[in-house]
């Protein structure tokens, strides 16, 4: 059994979850109310519903769900659930459709697939006062 169904099931037994600290800056922004599929070596398949609120909810094939809190760790985008927490490696922006590979801190591998992302944040220039 992979670390990552562990990290699920350790999820499924515990009712509290810690609150995640959210990264100020944008990286993974664009899972923020969208679903990842996970396809692990062994051919385990999960799905990741990224709350908006750093609140994570993580499925199985068979419809079991357990609760879990996301957030950005650096260059990783990490899953805590109980006392248990699982980072991946996070190079960029995903995109609707591309499926990734990436590699755990607990040794796993496994290909992720973003149903729908959201669109990159438009940074806006402060408004100057107009000359008159």
């Amino acid at each position: 059994m992979n670390r990552f169904v562990m990290l699920a099931a350790a999820a499924a037994m515990s009712a509290t979850a810690a609150t995640p600290a959210l990264a100020d800056n944008h990286a993974g922004e664009e899972l923020r109310g969208q679903t990842v599929d996970m396809v692990f070596a062994d051919g385990t398949r999960n799905s990741v519903f990224f709350g908006s609120t750093g609140v994570a909810t993580i499925s199985n094939a068979t419809g079991q769900s357990a609760n879990a809190n996301w957030f950005m760790q650096g260059d990783q985008i990490c899953l805590r659930a109980a006392s248990a927490t699982e980072c991946w490696n996070y190079s960029g922006r995903f995109a609707a459709g591309q499926s990734v590979s990436m590699s755990s801190s607990c040794n796993t591998a496994s290909t992720w697939t973003a149903r729908n992302v959201n669109p990159p944040r438009e940074r806006v220039a402060p408004m100057m006062g107009e000359r008159g």
